[in-house]
């Protein structure tokens, strides 16, 4: 007699966590930089799609954390509501290739209607945008046009306990503990979340800031 457990799996209605990165061909994932985040997140960032990174507080390591992947575009990259002003100088002095195209705009439903605009252009690397709130409908409809346009685009929100439904590939949550940053997978393609792991982006941050690390 077959197992109850056995029943499910063969009727289709357990899933069973096959490893994402044999799903997925190399040309769709972008390596995050970090090889500990590869390998939990399948393979890399997925392409043609929007990831949420969610932070308790502004500068404590996010755009370092960001820094591979935005330095390797050859494409200029486009910012939306960063925290401060860019300063060329200091990207510069990490390694970023190209000085970053940024835009504040303080009207929510402007910013998402430029976050949806940009989305859908060729001529832009990475895109990353600094989003207060963005409703569920909002990242279903940012998501779809991520995933139509084949963009990679990032939405930096502020720490949420409870975790309401969106429909980003990953949501991930950074926080700085223990002079290094610590990284949550809270939701990943085709797999369980996952406990902090310390992410060493040290190395990405300015001298001034190694100092205090």
């Amino acid at each position: 007699m077959a197992h109850p457990l056995q029943e499910l799996v063969h009727k289709g209605w357990v899933w069973q966590g096959h490893d994402a990165a044999e799903q997925l061909a190399s040309d769709q994932l972008v390596d995050t930089g970090w090889p500990e985040l590869n390998r939990r997140l399948g393979g890399g960032w997925l392409r043609g799609a929007l990831h949420e990174l969610q932070v308790q507080h502004n500068f404590q390591g996010e755009l370092a954390f960001l820094m591979p992947v935005l330095s390797a575009q050859q494409k200029p990259c486009l910012w939306i509501n960063p925290p401060a002003q860019p300063y060329w100088p200091g990207l510069h002095y990490q390694q970023l290739q190209q000085a970053p195209l940024w835009l504040q705009e303080n009207d929510p439903k402007r910013a998402l209607w430029a976050f949806e605009q940009a989305l859908q252009s060729a001529s832009l690397g990475v895109i990353v945008a600094w989003l207060p709130t963005v409703d569920a409908s909002a990242v279903r409809r940012l998501q779809q046009a991520a995933s139509r346009h084949q963009q990679l685009a990032f939405i930096l929100t502020p720490w949420q306990q409870q975790q309401e439904a969106r429909a980003y590939v990953n949501r991930l949550q950074l926080q700085w503990q223990q002079q290094q940053l610590q990284v949550a997978v809270v939701k990943r393609r085709a797999g369980w979340p996952l406990p902090p792991f310390p992410c060493p982006v040290t190395g990405h941050l300015p001298e001034r800031r190694r100092r205090f690390a």
